[in-house]
């Protein structure tokens, strides 16, 4: 195993440009990628740095960039390699080509130096590291400008795994030299292997209505061949129960895969899952592994498996029978994979209607494990859970006195239904902290709107259906929003195809009225 730095060419300050000139006319001395070799990469032990672009018409001046390191610095290995993408401000088109190559070379340990390229490049690199997991750090450099000393410093950002599931804490650390960066890479190895692949952390809450759902997943554990669907609204935490599954069964030391195959298009999916050979496609440059191949020997977590289209529901039906994919434009392959599914429908339901195949449905139901939502728990259960937040969100924001609620503002919270579940209890209580001032007392008046309006309509929402009465709370989250989905799905802790969802079974109860 190597360890790898990887980065993009910095093409706006790792090379001098002269007026009316597109071509560079030098390298920048001064650039990212120069000064990071300048001051911290004999420091960091590694053995390779992979310098990646994103044009074919950069290779030249990406190599001139190469050339120039290795002749400062004798022995290293500087590599320049093309990842080419069309829009570079395209996060589906980055974030996928980023994911592949990290799981293309996921044996070495690969640090990533995020602070050259665009935005959307920087997001994508934050976005692997937290979700693949892999074996990666991110570090990022701050120019000596901004240092009290002038000179430059290398920042690692810690990545915590946050007690609830499906979010994350972020602190900057800094490597103050080259000793303190040496000894602190046994650590930081071991410190992200934890992070970047998060367990069944010590400190999420296993309250007792979640015991017994958690004590099946360790049963299921044991027997290795069994797929699981997992079920549970939005928030309840099914990818946590799932990794739990993983992480307790004898393929824990084999890669686990998450995707969520509601965010993508039936093919983007299709090569994702299965893979491709060159030229099965416009764009399809060389051989790629899908993610049930990257996943051979270990777990693939599909996540929303309720919204996938009819035909791609029976191409998976002979993944999971025979163990058997077929890239795309490519021969069939045997892989040896435990698929965990999940899904916030009611797949019976859909089978009902034709909407899902039962023989699939069949298949991947041999173990069932259902989450409940949160206001299904018992009342002291969901008050241990907000006193844990508060005393969790304190330590994560360094905050010297935990959150202080008024015993209204406390019996408000614990009656409110929280569509998005633990997450939107999360992002809330999160929230109170960043706009509460040290000691003050939370009223029921500095709650957020949503919590009133919730109040006034519960009258009218007790005639309704369930899923009607989330969908007209969803609705009107996203008007206090001012109709931004984008918005009320972070504020209610969900994703935003389920907003959409909400709305338009909010506007088909509302034209039958």
């Amino acid at each position: 195993m190597a360890h790898l730095l990887v980065s993009w060419i910095a093409y706006s300050h790792d090379f001098i440009y002269t007026a009316g000139q597109k071509a560079a006319s030098s390298i920048n001395e001064i650039g990212p990628t120069v000064q990071f070799h300048q001051h911290f990469y004999a420091a960091g032990g590694y053995d390779k740095h992979v310098l990646l672009y994103s044009n074919p018409k950069q290779e030249l001046q990406t190599e001139h960039l190469a050339n120039l390191v290795r002749r400062q610095h004798p022995g290293r290995v500087v590599q320049a390699e093309l990842l080419e993408v069309r829009d570079v401000i395209s996060l589906a088109e980055v974030k996928t080509k980023i994911e592949t190559w990290l799981l293309q070379h996921r044996e070495h340990e690969l640090t990533l130096y995020f602070s050259p390229g665009t935005s959307i490049m920087q997001l994508s690199w934050f976005i692997a590291h937290t979700t693949l997991g892999l074996d990666t750090h991110l570090v990022q450099t701050r120019e000596g400008k901004f240092n009290p000393d002038g000179r430059p410093s290398l920042l690692e950002l810690d990545v915590s795994q946050s007690a609830v599931p499906m979010t994350a804490i972020v602190r900057e650390q800094q490597v103050a030299n080259r000793t303190a960066a040496l000894a602190l890479r046994p650590a930081r190895r071991n410190h992200a292997m934890v992070k970047a692949s998060p367990t069944m952390s010590t400190e999420f809450l296993l309250l007792p209505g979640l015991q017994r759902v958690y004590g099946l997943a360790a049963k299921v554990a044991g027997a290795d061949k069994v797929t699981v669907l997992v079920r549970g609204e939005s928030g309840t935490g099914k990818e946590h129960l799932a990794r739990t599954v993983h992480e307790k069964s004898a393929r824990h030391h084999q890669p686990y895969l998450p995707i969520n195959c509601a965010a993508l298009t039936d093919s983007v999916l299709e090569s994702r899952l299965f893979g491709y050979v060159k030229g099965a496609f416009t764009g399809a440059e060389k051989d790629t592994k899908g993610l049930f191949e990257l996943a051979h020997g270990g777990t693939i977590f599909l996540d929303e498996i309720g919204d996938i289209s009819p035909a791609l529901q029976a191409t998976l039906l002979r993944v999971v029978q025979m163990g058997e994919i077929q890239p795309l434009g490519g021969q069939p392959r045997q892989v040896d994979v435990r698929v965990i599914a999940a899904t916030h429908a009611d797949l019976l339901e859909r089978c009902g209607q034709g909407r899902f195949r039962w023989d699939l449905y069949y298949r991947l139901a041999v173990a069932e494990l259902e989450l409940p939502t949160l206001r299904e728990l018992p009342q002291d259960e969901r008050g241990k859970l907000l006193d844990f937040l508060i005393h969790q969100k304190q330590a994560s924001l360094q905050r010297k006195v935990p959150l202080e609620l008024a015993p209204a503002t406390r019996e408000k919270l614990l009656a409110y239904p929280f569509p998005g579940n633990v997450r939107e209890l999360e992002n809330l209580v999160e929230t109170l902290y960043v706009f509460s001032e040290p000691s003050q007392l939370i009223l029921p008046a500095d709650l957020p709107r949503r919590l009133h309006a919730n109040a006034a309509g519960v009258s009218a929402a007790t005639s309704l259906t369930l899923a009607a009465a989330m969908a007209a709370h969803v609705a009107r989250v996203v008007a206090q929003c001012g109709g931004v989905k984008r918005q009320a799905a972070q504020l209610l802790g969900i994703d935003v195809r389920v907003v959409t969802k909400h709305l338009h079974l909010h506007k088909q109860a509302a034209a039958t009225t």
